[in-house]
């Protein structure tokens, strides 16, 4: 699967956001309705702050207080639409 240059994270950027199942757990996304899409976004959001995080010159890599940052406007973000769904 992952031979010559393909690599773990070239393969996400290639499965995100069309083939979102096969880099999730399936039991992460197995909400239904617009809970899916929200929580969809969410494991998106998420995978985007990893794909950030693995750059590959280290200068171009988000900091770790820019990504507590990003990940709890993430969660903040999720709760508020889960709310609204409800």
């Amino acid at each position: 699967m992952f031979e010559g240059e393909r690599s773990l994270k070239s393969w996400v950027i290639e499965s995100i956001p069309s083939s979102l199942n096969q880099v999730v757990d399936p039991k992460l996304l197995s909400t239904i309705g617009r809970e899916h899409v929200k929580v969809k976004n969410c494991a998106l959001s998420i995978l985007q702050v990893g794909l950030e995080c693995s750059a590959e010159l280290p200068n171009e890599r988000l900091h770790m207080k820019e990504v507590v940052t990003k990940l709890k406007k993430i969660k903040v973000k999720l709760s508020r639409d889960m709310q609204r769904v409800r």
